[in-house]
């Protein structure tokens, strides 16, 4: 892969929305989804008989990545909390059937994610 189509920043312990939803139109030539960061697979979507099937792949990052991610839509993905060392660049992966139902479209997108630690800031009262 080459270059970021898209940068993120995220505080530590909030949500992060991936979403490459674009790329799945239309949504029923749809074959898979598969969602990586840096380079290690984490997720996969199907879509089977109209219902979004989402699942990790036998690896302990997917298996972890699973345990706090939630999809609403097909090419979308969230995952909750976001813990600090979770940066990196993720991207998705989509594969589509033809037009002649015999050949696969591929289609990616790159998204660097930028973790921020949150500050505290604390008030002091004069008495």
């Amino acid at each position: 892969m080459t270059g970021t189509d898209e940068i993120q920043a995220v505080f530590a312990g909030s949500a992060l929305w991936l979403d490459c939803t674009q790329l799945v139109q239309p949504v029923d030539s749809l074959v898979q989804v598969s969602w990586y960061r840096n380079d290690e697979l984490l997720y996969y979507q199907y879509l089977v008989s109209g219902h979004l099937v989402g699942y990790p792949p036998n690896t302990t990052a997917g298996v972890m990545f699973h345990a706090r991610a939630s999809s609403q839509s097909v090419g979308q993905v969230t995952l909750w909390p976001v813990a600090p060392a979770e940066g990196g660049v993720y991207s998705c992966h989509v594969v589509m059937t033809g037009s002649d139902d015999v050949t696969n479209v591929r289609r990616n997108k790159t998204i660097t994610v930028l973790v921020c630690e949150s500050t505290r800031y604390v008030t002091f009262a004069t008495v």
